[in-house]
């Protein structure tokens, strides 16, 4: 089962086209649950689930402050995880997430906890989450329980696949610019004037600034040039290519 899942992982975080993920076509043995108000898709095993009959008493404080949460289902995962409770909200300014509480009455047990609007659990103790919440682009991730909580599976890079175009002037170098010494020249490959057709590959993964975003971009040009694009978010949340921009606070 875990071999196919990473099979089925390697597909997803490479081979997806487009902006926004689906994961029905991946998993069409999971069961589907829509969470409108909070703007989350669930994914998960029937046959390892339940419903919550009685909502927990700290749903009131978040219903007070305004945000739209929900606890619909427990789930038995196996592999010495305790029952846990599915609890997901919109957040304060629409920024969704979804976690697992150890204690269904208890919003602070959580031993998984991410932001993103579809998310898939799998009886292997594993979890795939998707969703431009708090990111430039629809980032595509796997936690694994590691036998204390759910931890996020590092990858080399992050998959992105956006057709769009420059608003201004974009250099495509040979290194990025982060594994850069100090004093290299920047060994420009071609500079992209305004206007320019191209597709944004990958993100890389490494060097995170404090907020979990990476400036640095691997990038096809219309004539099939790939080298590497430092696009910085600017401070109103865009960037100078169309259809990347920060979606959060």
């Amino acid at each position: 089962m875990r071999a196919s899942c990473l099979l089925v992982a390697a597909g997803m975080l490479l081979g997806a086209h487009g902006a926004h993920a689906d994961p029905s076509a991946w998993f069409p043995d999971l069961t589907r649950l829509d969470l409108k108000d909070e703007r989350v898709r669930i994914w998960y095993p029937k046959d390892h689930a339940r419903a919550v009959t009685t909502p927990p008493a700290y749903l009131k404080d978040f219903n007070e402050a305004g945000v739209f949460i929900a606890v619909p289902l427990l789930l038995d995962l196996g592999h010495g995880l305790p029952t846990l409770a599915l609890a997901c909200d919109s957040g304060p300014s629409n920024d969704p997430s979804c976690r697992l509480l150890a204690k269904p009455d208890d919003a602070e047990s959580a031993i998984f906890e991410s932001a993103g609007t579809d998310f898939v659990f799998l009886p292997t103790a594993e979890i795939y989450v998707f969703g431009d919440t708090n990111y430039t682009y629809d980032h595509r991730r796997l936690f694994r329980y590691d036998g204390k909580r759910f931890a996020e599976v590092a990858q080399p890079f992050r998959y992105v696949g956006i057709e769009s175009r420059t608003n201004a002037p974009l250099e495509l170098t040979a290194i990025r610019d982060a594994d850069r010494k100090k004093g290299d020249a920047k060994q420009v490959l071609v500079t992209l004037p305004a206007q320019t057709s191209l597709t944004i590959l990958m993100n890389a993964a490494t060097n995170d600034n404090e907020y979990g975003q990476n400036p640095d971009y691997l990038v096809r040009t219309r004539e099939g040039l790939v080298g590497w694009a430092h696009i910085p978010t600017l401070p109103d949340g865009t960037t100078i290519i169309e259809g990347l921009r920060y979606n959060g606070d």
